[in-house]
Order: structure tokens, then sequence, then C-alpha cells
């Protein structure tokens, strides 16, 4: 008599003994795990590296005060054996790497040097535009351009011409610090007339102490005004009450200055000639640098706002729920603080410019749009990726979901992993610039700079003609 199996054995039966099933769940699980690797593996394959990887060793170098090696490194980029070299192709990267080899040389008191590298890279920089065009180019720019020719910030560019003035007036050449603070000029009236309000206070108030020096003091006056955006800057005391006596410009903060200083003692000048005296020039520090940052996919959109086109919604179907994009961060300088001496006896060193805080603001005013361009992206791309899934679905079967899940992948994947955000911005522009100005008698001086937090003290020998001037730069961007 056959065996009988109860009914309920019976219902079970298929579902454990049937061979068939199990053998498309584990081919579907297999091709599931084969997706999800493919998917990691074109994640992981992102290509070459950004430009802050590619900068890591320089500012390795450039934080132990080594910059020969930091300079070895910057050649690298630029393409250049030498620091004697430019290079041959100004595209790409290269007009960026030279700004930040000009920084170290600077940095190590090549002057020359330093002035031939901002000379030369000056007309090859654009500014990029921040006022118009919210997602388009902007976007373009940040996720597309790292193969273009860098666009530098407004803060970026007028930084230039004001380090510039520094080399030129550090080798006693006003005519060479009279051509930068006219380029200066030039920029900034390009920024004003597109609606940027770009902040130069150092380059402002180093263009008039060129233009002064030069005999011009009416020029000299609007650049000192400019230059107290920055504050009740007591070093232009002295200077502004000079050139008012012979000079009609008057601008609001000049005013002021003149009417706090008008009865003080303090403030009277003898004469309207130009004394002896020492400038002295202290850049400090390094601003903050771009990284490649990931931010899930609803914080994004919060941050946004109105400048992204098409339906986020449609992201929610979408595997990869993370961004990358580039964003600030601190260059963890150590560099901060100063001390100037003359002769042995101190000297009053004045903040002018706080670099680093302008590269802050301007990055917030434009990182929405960032975001919005990103998020447009990545829209377009789940929206074809949405039809490779539909495609697959049909297409194939009982393994349909899978080929489409796996095409899906495959194409969010390897696009987002060949659309690395531009990390390219001037790494070694100095986050501080800070001037001291004394007034001594002509002959032989020494002045001695002793920066905070790094041990570096420099003693530089001056002498001054009777009525001249000599300039002390120390730049220390570590």
């Amino acid at each position: 008599m056959a065996a009988t199996l109860p009914a309920e054995a019976l219902r079970r039966a298929p579902a454990r003994l049937s061979v068939p099933a199990r053998s498309r769940d584990a081919r579907r699980r297999r091709s599931a795990c084969a997706a999800l690797l493919l998917a990691a593996l074109v994640l992981a394959s992102g290509g070459c590296a950004t430009y802050s990887e590619r900068l890591q060793d320089a500012r390795y170098a450039a934080d132990r005060g080594a910059y020969p090696e930091a300079l070895d490194r910057v050649n690298r980029l630029i393409g250049a054996d030498s620091i004697e070299e430019a290079p041959d192709d100004w595209s790409g990267n290269h007009p960026l790497a030279v700004l930040e080899r000009g920084v170290l040389l600077q940095a190590e008191g090549r002057y020359d040097l330093s002035a031939r590298d901002f000379s030369e890279a000056d007309s090859k920089i654009e500014i990029i535009d921040l006022s118009t065009d919210a997602i388009g180019k902007i976007g373009e720019y940040v996720y597309s351009g790292s193969s273009a020719t860098y666009k530098a910030s407004p803060t970026e560019r007028l930084a230039l011409n004001g380090l510039n003035m520094m080399n030129f007036l550090a080798q006693g050449d006003l005519s060479g610090a009279a051509v930068e603070a006219r380029r200066f000029t030039n920029a900034r009236d390009t920024l004003m007339s597109v609606g940027l309000d770009a902040t130069g206070h150092f380059g402002a108030y180093l263009a008039g102490f060129v233009f002064e020096r030069l005999g011009e003091g009416d020029r000299a006056l609007r650049y000192y005004e400019e230059a107290l955006a920055a504050g009740r800057l007591e070093s232009l005391r002295a200077p502004v009450v000079r050139l008012a006596r012979l000079n009609p410009y008057r601008g609001p903060r000049l005013e002021a200055l003149l009417a706090d200083s008008n009865g003080s003692s303090g403030t009277n000048v003898a004469s309207a000639a130009p004394p002896s005296e020492i400038l002295t020039v202290v850049a400090l520090g390094r601003v903050p640098y771009k990284v490649p940052e990931r931010v899930g996919i609803g914080a994004a959109v919060g941050i946004a706002g109105t400048y992204i086109t098409g339906n986020p919604g449609i992201l929610e179907r979408s595997v990869l729920k993370v961004l990358v994009y580039p964003e600030l961060k601190e260059s963890g300088y150590r560099a901060r603080n100063a001390q100037v001496r003359v002769d042995g006896a101190p000297a009053s060193l004045e903040p002018v410019s706080a670099i680093g805080a302008d590269i802050r603001r301007e990055y917030q005013l434009i990182k929405p749009r960032i975001m919005g361009a990103a998020i447009t992206r990545m829209i377009t791309r789940a929206l074809a990726a949405e039809g490779l899934r539909a495609a697959g679905n049909e297409a194939g079967g009982d393994a349909g979901p899978i080929v489409g899940l796996l095409a899906a992948l495959f194409a969010e994947g390897s696009l987002v992993a060949l659309d690395k955000p531009d990390t390219r911005s001037w790494t070694f522009l100095p986050d501080q610039v800070a001037i001291s100005r004394r007034t001594v008698r002509p002959g032989d001086h020494e002045v001695e700079v002793r920066v905070d937090g790094v041990g570096v003290v420099r003693t530089v020998p001056v002498h001054v003609p009777e009525g001249g001037f000599g300039v002390v730069v120390v730049t220390v961007p570590r």
C-alpha cells in the first residue's frame, strides 16, 4: 500500500522541493549582487585625482615651512623643471598653479620671480561671474570645468594685484607697483560694472601708498577712502591729513577721519611733503580651500531651494542618495599673529584684509546655485535611468527587474563617477594681510617681524633716503 502524506504537507512540498524556483531565486540574487558590485566599482573608479588632492603634498610641505619642496611639487603641476620656467601651455590648471607658485616664491623672498608669475598669470585669469545665470554657467563650470582654464573668484582676482604690488614695492619699484595698482582698479571696476561687491582693502591701501609716493595726492586719497572700509586705520591718519591740505577729494570715511583728527596735536603734520618712512606688509596663513564633500539628497534640496530645474521627486527612486559637491575646508593654518619692531621698538600692525572671510562669504553666495546645478543634473540622469529600468523590465522576462536595475545602476553610477566636482581654488592665497607704517629718520634701519605659532622671525635691513621710503614684505602661508 502506497504511503500517503497529509494534505498540509502536500501543500508545502512544492515550495520546499521545487529546484527550478530555487535556482531562479539564486540567479536573481546573484544578478542583484553583480549589479551592486558593478555600481560600487564604477563609483570607486572616479578617474583622476581632484586639484586639492594633487596639491596635498605641497600643502604639507608648506605647513612645515619647507617652501623649496612645496615649489617642487607645484612645478610638477605646472610642467616646469625649475622655478625659472613658465608653463608652455596656459590652459587648464596651469594659470592657477602659477598663482600658487607666486605665493610660495614671495614667501621665499624671491619677489622678482613672484612678480613675474603674478604678472604672466594676470592676463590668463578670467573672473567667474557670480551675478548672472543662476545655474547654467556656474553649474557647468563647477561640475564640468575641471579641464577648462581656471576662473578666479572676485576676491582672488583683486588679491592677485594686491600681492603683486607687494612684490614691486619690496623691490623699490614704484613704476611696476603703479602698473599693478591700475590693474587692480580695472579689475575692481569690471566687478562693479556687473554688480559684484568684492572687497580689496589691502590692495586699495597699497595703491594709495603708491600714488601718494608718485605725487598723485588726489588719486591716493580716493584709494585711502576705499581702504578705510576695513575700519579706522590709524596708520592712515597722518597721510590723509597731509594729503588733504593740497587735494580736494573727500569721501565720507575721509571726512570722518579728518573730523576726528581736527585739533589733535598728535596728528598735526608740519609739512605737506611725505616723510621718510618704512611700510611693512605681513601676509599670514592660507584661505579655506575646496574639497569633494558628500551630502544627502534631502539636505541638498533644502540648500538649493528655488535653484532646482525639474522635479526632485524622481530622485526618490534613485539608488544613489548622495550628492558630491565642492565644499570649503579650513586650511588649519597656524601663522595667525605677528609683531613688528623697527630698530627694536614695537610698531603698530593693523589688520587690513581678511581674505579668508571674503572667500567664505563668496562661497555662501554661490553654494545654493552649486547645489541646484548638481541636483538638476541628477534629475536628468535619474530620468535616463528610469527609462533603462523600464526597458529592462519589459525585455528581460523573469529576470527583467534585475536587468532593469542593473542598467539603471550602471547609468547613474557611471555618470556620477565621471562627474567629479571641480575643487580648484587658490589654495596658498594668504588668509589675512596686516600693515605697519612708521616714520623714521633717513638712514639705515632694521625691521624685525615675529610670527606667532610657527616660530618665524625675519630681520630685514632697510635703507631709507631723505623723504623716501622702504618696504618690508613678509609672507608666511603656514
